[in-house]
């Protein structure tokens, strides 16, 4: 087995070496490395329906796609990614448990138990830690998860906007678990970095993993440059897929309801419920919402009176609550 530690934290740049290294490199491999802010989400979903776009701008918080399944993930410095690619396994099909094993195996040795559920996470008392992705192609498996370490919860949660109560895609969506960090079960380590150094001598010891350096190739540039374009991130047909964002909030004046239907990111119907009061009947303040993307109504709100329509509701609170 050899190992890499990627040193590089741009998002597009590490998906395209582990592609690069899966398609072209026969040996086994074991890689670890870290993003900067990002939202990755699975080859099969829609960033639209998955994504707080609007916040992911607000917060430079970069958007990637990588070649496996599954679900959206948040990446920081907070979190560890590692990645395994082999020969696939003689079962076929796909095999969590074998992947997952080394990883737990390592985090035993520093004192931390780990189970694997039912699919494709790691769980510490219960909780999600790591998330998990598998791809076979021509009798290759690349294999890679998070170790959530000391990353930014509160982000994590605000960013990925597919919840069961807030959101109904009609398109793949992510299931979403509690999460908690790895840093106060481990107080002697001091960084998602560190955990890589501990994790990558684990690996050595029993593996006998020898250091791999990147190659040097036109096609992982090729590569990078395909991760980051729009094409490839928000196709055309998730832009045509149309999905459902529902919001729900309470406020001392009473609880407001939005249903949105949404196509890209431009509202196409919406939908005001609750038990507020109002003054000017309500569907004149939806017809507004409608036809335009999420991103325009902060303007568009900006002289609205929309305390006629919702008793209480300040402008900043309705795009609040339409945005996030």
């Amino acid at each position: 087995m050899r190992i890499l530690m990627l040193t590089t934290t741009d998002p597009h740049l590490n998906l395209a070496i582990e592609e690069f290294l899966f398609r072209h490199v026969e040996e086994d491999l074991f890689l670890l490395w870290q993003n900067a802010p990002t939202v990755v989400i699975g080859k099969n979903q829609n960033a639209y329906a998955e994504i707080d776009l609007p916040l992911a701008k607000e917060q430079n918080i970069r958007i990637a796609r990588r070649i496996t399944g599954g679900g959206a993930v948040y990446h920081d410095l907070g979190n560890l990614n590692y990645t395994f690619i082999s020969g696939a396994r003689e079962s076929g099909g796909l095999d969590f448990a074998h992947f997952c094993a080394p990883v737990i195996k390592a985090m035993e040795k520093m004192g931390v138990s780990l189970t694997l559920s039912g699919r494709n996470d790691l769980l510490l008392d219960q909780k999600k830690v790591s998330g998990n992705a598998q791809y076979t192609a021509n009798g290759r498996t690349l294999h890679h998860g998070t170790l959530l370490f000391d990353s930014d919860l509160g982000v994590l949660r605000r960013i990925l906007r597919t919840d069961k109560d807030k959101i109904r895609p009609r398109a793949v969506a992510s299931a979403r678990s509690g999460v908690t960090n790895l840093k106060p079960f481990l107080p002697e380590i001091s960084s998602a970095w560190e955990l890589a150094e501990r994790i990558a001598d684990c690996v050595v010891e029993e593996y006998g993993a020898t250091p791999l350096a990147v190659p040097e190739n036109a096609e992982i540039e090729c590569l990078c440059q395909r991760n980051a374009s729009a094409e490839w991130l928000f196709p055309q047909k998730d832009y045509l897929t149309e999905y459902t964002v529902v919001q729900k909030r309470r406020y001392d004046f009473g609880t407001v309801e939005i249903s949105l239907q949404m196509q890209g990111e431009t509202v196409r119907t919406a939908r005001i419920q609750g038990d507020f009061f109002g003054n000017r009947p309500i569907e004149e303040l939806e017809t507004l919402l409608c036809n335009q993307p999420l991103s325009a109504l902060a303007n568009t709100l900006s002289s609205f009176p929309v305390s006629q329509f919702i008793c209480g509701m300040t402008v900043e609170e309705l795009y609040d609550l339409l945005s996030h």
